[in-house]
């Protein structure tokens, strides 16, 4: 398993936080990094959009985790090239007061590294760091 995470920390309590992030059918109105479609129960299909070297594209994927306020995982990718598990953490801090939000993917397969590697360069590919701002912003604005 290759592994990329980012952290971020939100002037706002998990359950807020939560709120804007689970409500995917929203995401286009706030998110210019990431655009996850489908109702988030777990086992359930969606779709992941982002853009990859400027040109948009999709991966349909299954929602593992809905673990309400706490975190938001989900899986696919072709097996045994590039298979993620996406995951979105919320941790409380400051007695849950602000939030710590852990996003990020463990990837399998033939091409695991060299996505990682990608991903830390935050060139071409989708910027997790971009949708934790994205979120952060949409948060404080209400």
């Amino acid at each position: 398993m290759h592994t990329y995470e980012t952290q971020l920390i939100i002037e706002a309590p998990p359950a807020e936080v939560w709120k804007h992030l689970i409500d995917v059918r929203r995401h286009p109105e706030w998110s210019q990094h990431f655009r996850l479609k489908g109702t988030p129960v777990p086992g359930g299909p969606a779709r992941i959009e982002f853009a990859l070297f400027g040109r948009q594209m999709g991966v349909d994927v299954a929602y593992k985790i809905v673990d309400e306020g706490r975190e938001l995982r989900w899986h696919g990718g072709p097996k045994g090239v590039a298979y993620g598990s996406h995951f979105i953490i919320l941790e409380p801090v400051d007695d849950g007061t602000r939030t710590r939000i852990r996003h990020g993917e463990s990837f399998s397969g033939l091409l695991a590294p060299l996505v990682v590697g990608l991903l830390k360069t935050e060139r071409g590919g989708p910027s997790y760091k971009g949708f934790n701002e994205d979120l952060r912003r949409r948060v404080l604005s209400g």
